[in-house]
């Protein structure tokens, strides 16, 4: 940024609602610069639209699905081929929506990209996004799709019978959708996208020279492939074992170690793996160091959503601490917060309730981290 174009953000902050002659006038300017320089500016994100609004310094923008879960649980024992009494509740969902949600709980300003339909369901995530923290400003209504939409019924025990899931939506949102949001990604901080995004989308991301670090959540095996392209611009990338094997096209009979699994993404170009253990917690590696963090003890109700909170917990953390080992333990705190709510996201998530609730497992890691150093 030249030193024009500070003394014209410096008199934006001044005055945001100066018409663009006023602030021609207050440069020393004529009228014809100004809004040259606002519209090169807009192009590339130091002003977020009309009003001359400004981005936030700490500006994190997720791309990807938002869905309504709908869940039916029997009271008893589960009868095929007739009507079932029990109960249905409804929830938001969908790991982009849920890493948003989380992000903005923990007091990260979050934006989120994602298309919802011109129903009552794409009402209610608006509503409940908003209610949550997120910004919606960048939620799409598409007319022509249902809102995403998981359907399951579970038995009286909670165990899954069977599922439909209509997420068609999220094929729409396309490299030209993206392209208009283009001031927005030039403007954040952070960008986080995840698999359930189309391979087109996720390769024109790839092609795209954005300022922002690129971090990504590969969903699942069979989503993880289309996160390929990426690979080489990812500053994060959260896996588990499978969605890496899958990544990396592994055959069935290579057999390699978790370490080993690590490193091959690490040699493709991801400057930080979190490479997710299930109950025994999560690898974290990049070039410097490497080590397995547990997850701490915890009342668990459900595991649905925890490491989308892990995720979000760990890109919270980077900016709060410095070594890795408190990243990852604020981070495993998040996704036991999660394991303690029968929801997808825990609505008491906050950084000081996360901080409190394990305060001891998040001060043995700085404890550790600082043995490490002294070492060293």
């Amino acid at each position: 940024m030249n030193t024009t174009e500070r003394k014209l953000i410096s008199a934006i902050q001044a005055n945001p609602l100066a018409s663009q002659q006023e602030l021609a006038e207050t440069l020393g300017m004529s009228r014809e610069s100004i809004a040259g320089y606002i519209s090169r500016l807009t192009k590339r994100g130091a002003i977020l639209g009309k009003g001359y609004i400004l981005p936030e310094r700490e500006n994190i923008v997720v791309i990807g699905g938002a869905n309504v879960d709908l869940t039916g649980i029997t009271t008893n024992a589960y009868r095929g081929g007739d009507s079932n009494p029990g109960r249905v509740a409804q929830s938001a969902g969908g790991v982009g929506r849920n890493i948003a949600e989380n992000l903005a709980r923990l007091g990260s300003h979050t934006s989120m990209i994602t298309l919802v339909g011109y129903d009552s369901r794409g009402r209610f995530l608006v509503d409940h996004a908003r209610d949550a923290g997120i910004n919606t400003q960048h939620f799409i209504q598409w007319p022509d799709f249902a809102t995403s939409t998981y359907l399951a019924l579970n038995n009286e025990q909670g165990e899954l019978i069977g599922a439909v899931a209509d997420m068609s939506i999220v094929e729409q949102l396309t490299p030209t959708l993206l392209n208009e949001k283009r001031s927005r990604l030039n403007a954040a901080s952070l960008i986080v996208v995840e698999a359930n995004l189309s391979a087109a989308t996720l390769a024109w991301l790839a092609e795209q020279s954005l300022t922002a670090p690129l971090v990504a959540d590969a969903v699942s095996a069979t989503k993880a492939v289309k996160l390929a392209p990426l690979l080489p611009k990812l500053s994060v990338l959260k896996v588990n074992v499978s969605e890496a094997r899958a990544l990396l096209d592994l055959p069935k009979t290579t057999q390699l170690g978790e370490q080993s699994l690590a490193t091959a993404l690490l040699n493709k170009g991801v400057a930080t793996v979190l490479l997710s253990l299930g109950a025994r917690g999560v690898l974290f590696a990049n070039n410097d160091t490497h080590f397995i963090q547990a997850v701490p003890a915890c009342d668990m109700q459900s595991d649905t959503g925890a490491g989308d909170a892990l995720m979000a917990g760990f890109l919270h953390a980077q900016q709060r601490y410095e070594s890795p080992e408190q990243q990852v333990s604020f981070a495993l705190a998040c996704a036991a917060c999660t394991l303690e709510a029968k929801d997808a996201v825990n609505t008491k998530l906050t950084e000081s309730y996360v901080t409190h609730r394990f305060e001891s497992f998040i001060q043995h890691s700085a404890t550790l981290s600082a043995s490490a150093e002294t070492e060293i």
